[in-house]
């Protein structure tokens, strides 16, 4: 497994990072680097439950340490139990929940 930087992104002002075993992707990430949900992980369907979202979200960690981040904040909808599971695993801070959205922030040490 190895996660790589692509030359170009789909998403104008964001970095994308792929996870590849051999040629095949297994998932991808993004960093926007906005306030508010910095991070987006997609990992294909076939391939979860195996670890890889919680890999990319560390690849993640390790770009927005880079880029100055002192800390991230995550608004996620309630019922999205496997990145909220991500985040705090992480070591997020649970903020607050209201209408079915839970609000994180994850300071980066």
């Amino acid at each position: 497994m190895i996660i790589y930087k692509c030359e170009k992104s789909d998403k104008n002002d964001a970095e994308k990072y792929e996870l590849k075993n051999g040629e095949q992707v297994i998932g991808f990430a993004y960093y926007f680097g906005t306030e508010i949900n910095p991070i987006e992980i997609y990992v294909n369907e076939n391939e979860r439950s195996n670890g890889y979202g919680k890999l990319l979200f560390a690849k993640m960690l390790e770009v927005a340490k880079e880029k100055g981040a002192k800390s991230l904040f995550f608004q996620i909808e309630d019922n999205n139990y496997i990145v909220s599971n991500i985040v705090s695993s992480a070591g997020a801070i649970h903020l607050s929940s209201t209408d079915g959205i839970t609000k994180w922030v994850l300071p980066i040490l």
